[in-house]
């Protein structure tokens, strides 16, 4: 099982890269953490999933969780190249509509 991850901030875009299963997720709540910690944050925040790797159920809570996060700090949030199957597990397990899944083909920079 590949457990290789990390996440980069490049401009106003979170990219996570590797896997996003339940061995990476204590390492990805971290990190997203200290990104939401940030005081300059801007009102949309952006998470590009492009090189995401592996995907298990645990990244369906973890969207959701990211989510609350927004709503709490005030800011929107959306999904760049959201893996389709990620969008399919979501879809699955009845919360595509909290997640407000965007395009795969979306581009982060407008």
């Amino acid at each position: 099982m590949n457990t290789t991850h990390s996440s980069t901030v490049v401009g106003e875009v979170l990219q996570i890269e590797g896997a996003l299963n339940f061995v990476s997720m204590p390492r990805i709540l971290e990190e997203t953490a200290l990104y939401a910690a940030q005081d300059n944050l801007p009102s949309c925040l952006a998470i590009d999933f492009a090189n995401v790797t592996d995907i298990d159920s645990s990244a369906v809570a973890l969207l959701l969780h990211w989510r609350r996060e927004a709503a709490r700090l005030g800011k929107s949030l959306r999904y760049v190249h959201l893996p389709q199957n990620l969008a399919t597990l979501s879809q699955l397990y009845g919360v595509d509509d909290m997640i407000h899944c965007p395009s795969q083909q979306e581009n982060p920079v407008s």
